[in-house]
Parts: C-alpha cells; sequence; structure tokens
C-alpha cells in the first residue's frame, strides 16, 4: 500500500510534459473545422492536421471534420455545447474571436470558457474584376465605380462586416449579396459576373485569384492591415501583392484616416479578425497535459521545414501561429470589448442584412 500511495504521489507530481508524452500515444485526435470543404480554413487546417502529429508526443491519429453552417458557428457550438472535453477534439477556427467580440448570437457558446491554444494572424485581399465599370487598371480606379456588387458569405461574419465599412468609408456606392456557402462558390459568382469585388482570405487569393490578376481578368485593391489595438502594421503574407493595405489606401483617397463610431468598430472587427484570423481551441475543462502538448505542436510547426515548404507550395505562403502568454491574453481582451461598440456593430449587421440584393 505504501508502495501505491507514493506511486499515486509521484504521479500527480510528475511535471505536465512528462504526462504530455504519454497522453496521445495510440489516440485518435478529432480536427474540426468550421467551413466548408475547398474554403482557405480548409486548406489551412488540412495542412495544419497533415503535419500537426509529428510534432505531438504519442503521434496520435488525426481525422479532419468539416462543419461548416452558420458563417462558421456551427462548429464552434459543437465544441463548447457537445464535445466531451477529453483532449480528443479540437477546433481550427475562422472567425472565432471577432464574432465573440460583438456576441454574435449565433455563437451559443462562452468562447471565454475554450482552452486557447493558438492563434494564427492572416488577412484578406479585396480584388475586383478588372471589367468593372468603367474599367479598373489600377486600385484607385475602384473610386469611379459606382453600382457594382460586393459579395459575402455571410453578413455577420467579420470578413463581410470588414469589406462593407471599407466601402463605406471610402463613400463607394455598391450593392451587397451574401450567403454564399464558401469561397469557391463565391468565386464562381465572380466568374459569372454575378458580383464584382470580393473579399478573399490569403491562402485562396494565392492559389486562385493571383493567376485571374496574372492574366489580366482580376485586381487587387487593398488588403487588410494586421492591427494589435495599438498600432497598424503590414502582413508579411501580403509580400508581392500589388496593392496597399487598407488604411494607407484610405489615406491616399481621403487624406486621412477618420474618426468616429464607425471606424472605432472597423478596428475592433480588423484586430480581432486579422489577429486572430484562426483560432486553435479545446473545449472548456480540457486536461491540461493535452493543451500543453498541442500548444507547444503548433509552436514547432514555424519551424518545420517540411510544413513551411508545403504550405508554398499548396497555399502560396507560410501561416504562422503564436502560442505565448501574450497573445492569450490579446485573444481574452478582444473578448470583452466596448459595449457602445457590440451595440454599433450589431446595428451595422443588421443593416448589411436588410440590404441584402438591393
Amino acid at each position: 500500500m505504501k508502495i501505491s500511495a507514493l506511486a499515486i504521489v509521484l504521479a500527480a507530481s510528475a511535471p505536465a510534459s512528462a504526462r504530455a508524452a504519454d497522453f496521445y500515444a495510440g489516440k485518435t485526435l478529432n480536427f474540426v473545422i468550421n467551413f466548408t470543404a475547398g474554403g482557405p480554413t480548409d486548406l489551412e487546417g488540412r495542412l495544419v492536421a497533415k503535419h500537426l502529429a509529428k510534432h505531438i508526443p504519442g503521434t496520435p491519429n488525426i481525422v479532419v471534420r468539416n462543419m461548416a453552417g452558420a458563417g462558421g458557428a456551427i462548429g464552434v457550438n459543437w465544441l463548447g455545447e457537445i464535445a466531451p472535453p477529453d483532449g480528443l477534439n479540437m477546433g481550427f477556427f475562422t472567425g472565432l474571436a471577432s464574432k465573440a467580440a460583438i456576441h454574435e448570437p449565433t455563437i451559443r457558446v462562452d468562447v471565454s470558457k475554450f482552452v486557447f491554444l493558438a492563434g494564427g494572424p492572416g488577412v484578406t485581399v479585396t480584388y475586383a474584376r478588372t471589367d468593372t465599370p468603367p474599367g479598373l487598371k489600377r486600385p484607385e480606379d475602384i473610386m469611379k465605380a459606382s453600382d457594382f456588387w460586393l459579395g459575402g458569405l455571410a453578413p455577420e461574419i467579420d470578413k463581410d462586416i470588414r469589406a462593407r465599412m471599407q466601402m463605406d468609408m471610402l463613400g463607394l456606392k455598391y450593392h451587397y449579396i451574401s450567403n454564399y456557402p464558401g469561397s469557391a462558390e463565391a468565386r464562381l459568382a465572380i466568374e459569372r459576373n454575378e458580383v464584382q469585388v470580393f473579399p478573399e482570405s490569403m491562402p485562396t487569393y494565392r492559389a486562385s485569384i493571383e493567376p485571374m490578376v496574372a492574366e489580366g481578368r482580376a485586381i487587387p485593391l487593398w488588403y487588410d492591415p494586421l492591427d494589435n489595438g495599438e498600432k497598424f502594421s503590414v502582413p508579411v503574407e501580403a509580400a508581392g501583392i500589388p496593392a496597399q493595405t487598407f488604411t494607407d489606401f484610405l489615406i491616399a483617397q481621403k487624406g486621412g484616416l477618420p474618426s468616429g463610431p464607425l471606424w472605432d468598430a472597423y478596428r475592433l472587427i480588423n484586430s480581432a479578425g486579422t489577429v486572430f484570423l484562426r483560432v486553435a481551441a479545446l473545449p472548456p475543462g480540457s486536461p491540461p497535459e493535452a493543451a500543453k502538448a498541442l500548444r507547444e505542436a503548433f509552436d514547432a510547426l514555424n519551424s518545420d521545414a517540411e510544413y513551411l515548404a508545403d504550405a508554398l507550395a499548396i497555399v502560396k505562403y507560410t501561416p504562422r501561429y503564436l502560442v505565448d502568454d501574450k497573445t492569450e491574453k490579446l485573444f481574452r481582451e478582444k473578448l470583452v470589448p466596448d459595449p457602445t461598440l457590440a451595440t454599433f456593430v450589431h446595428d451595422y449587421v443588421a443593416k448589411g442584412r436588410a440590404s441584402l440584393g438591393k
């Protein structure tokens, strides 16, 4: 009995790294992506899933599941309401931080209780058909366009909100149509000239839109700046894109940056949606040893030569993941914004929904 008691005490006091080394041995990790197959979240998520296991002690089998719908909310709600907190169910989500920041009602769960694993910075590139009247040869030519259609995925997701806010701050005259199931469907709408402008995430922009740009059929208008809440910065992922950040484009066209509730709301949405374009998380109450193993695995991807080469081949850039305490602190700060800004965004989303197709 004394030996058994001592063994129990030693096991309980063993460092998390030792317990993590055995946690995933012989197990399967359920890797849930909250958007459809073939879209930018799916492309990046499957790339991560392909390389993550080798960095997890025990090398578990990783099974990818697409759980799309409601602008990504279905997968998020599943992780918070249904998924067992056993360390074997992980979410790889787009739009989580921005939806949670404005308390979007489609998100039923308390995101602050999720076990944060990693944040993946990233931006969208807003591009247009070059034959959008009167014809676009340079990004600034969009200022002469009117009555064009802006496409989106859902009025409540940050990509749609940012795009509408950008159009409104520039004073452009446009129509808005949304609820395309994914980027593939929106891209088909661009090809059919049903919409002329669309904000595309970097993986799909590099893989599918840059060839259209090279052919002269599309032109990048601007891309999102990264915003940590204190300052704007140019994302390294945008290297080589012949356009400016939106903030630089806005300054060039309007002579400076604006002020007021629309601008403040834009900064909230842009910061949450770009610094935390992707978020990896476990359900509330998941084992600490599982979280430790997965955080270290995400961190290891950043210096994995095989992953980096694969990323350049598949998505044409190298997504990076932040796992440090400062990043987690910033993530949790984004979940409690000024209530007046959250109300403003809710009203803005409602106006966008009401304007669909008009």
